[in-house]
């Protein structure tokens, strides 16, 4: 009875052992079927290991069934994905952290707005993309930024407090509200005033007689009639005078002959000396003009 008990725990022991293989390799590789290769490459330092998983688009299709060290700094990758899904030519290859403590998975991801129709066959390489930060690298940034963070923090502490810039600064917020409280008193002052001015403007615009405005304004506009008009009689008077002068210069009309010709002035004047002459001759000798007989 005893022999039987053991001979059941060691089949039961071996059942246990074969179905949990048989699990891990289902989590592992997404399942029993061995599904169709495909390649990558990456640079050393990814931290690959046989068994992690493939995703496409967050989905896990696959799993990695090969990780090759070669010695010009790169790893080529053997990619087992599942036969019942298809790899558009459109993705990029990158490692992925999933975790916290180190685990990594093949991301393929879409290019966006790339063609999901024409897919990669059996034995085709997948480009690889930018490689993602791990998670060292996250915490190595956030340690730089701490670190920055701390430095800032001990420059305010000792620029600020230490230095005595807190007081500086109160006294200056101190004097800028006094400021402010002076510049509402004046703008208070300044409302004042302006309240009288503009009182007193309204009584004297009140106390103007408006048909006094109006009659000075008609006064106003009939004496702009009357000097437009005076300026048109100027206007034409003036048109009228250079007509005048014009026509004394081309020589027209008497006056214009006399102007401008010059043997109508010397005749004029012969005929005068000739009167002047005959005149003279009757002042001395009148009886040779005159003739008187007394009967």
């Amino acid at each position: 009875m005893k022999r039987r008990d053991e001979v059941s725990v060691g089949i039961l022991i071996t059942i246990a052992v074969a179905v949990l293989m048989v699990g891990v390799l289902w989590l592992a590789r997404g399942g029993l079927s061995s599904g169709y290769p495909l390649y990558t490459r990456f640079s050393w330092g990814q931290n690959l290991k046989q068994g992690q998983p493939v995703l496409l688009a967050g989905v896990n299709i696959g799993y990695v069934d090969d990780v090759q060290l070669q010695p010009d700094g790169y790893l080529d990758v053997v990619m087992r994905i599942n036969n019942r899904y298809k790899v558009p030519k459109s993705v990029k290859a990158t490692v992925r952290a999933v975790g916290f403590f180190g685990d990594v998975a093949v991301a393929l991801t879409p290019r966006l707005g790339g063609d999901l129709t024409t897919v990669f066959a059996p034995g085709d390489s997948v480009p690889a993309g930018p490689r993602e930060p791990g998670v060292a690298e996250i915490m190595s940034k956030a340690d730089s930024v701490s670190e920055a963070l701390n430095q800032i923090t001990h420059a305010l502490q000792t620029e600020v407090v230490n230095a005595g810039g807190l007081n500086d600064l109160r006294k200056t917020i101190a004097t800028t509200a006094a400021l402010a409280t002076q510049m509402q008193q004046i703008a208070a002052e300044q409302n004042v005033h302006l309240t009288k001015t503009l009182a007193a403007y309204q009584r004297v615009a009140e106390s103007i007689d408006s048909s006094v405005v109006d009659s000075t304004m008609r006064n106003l506009r009939a004496s702009s009639r009357s000097v437009s008009d005076a300026a048109t009689t100027l206007r034409a008077g003036a048109t009228q005078l250079n007509d005048i002068l014009s026509k004394l210069n081309s020589g027209q009309g008497t006056a214009g002959l006399l102007l401008t010709d010059s043997t109508l002035y010397r005749n004029l004047r012969n005929t005068t000396a000739s009167l002047d002459s005959l005149l003279a001759d009757i002042k001395a000798h009148p009886g040779r003009y005159v003739n008187v007989h007394i009967f």
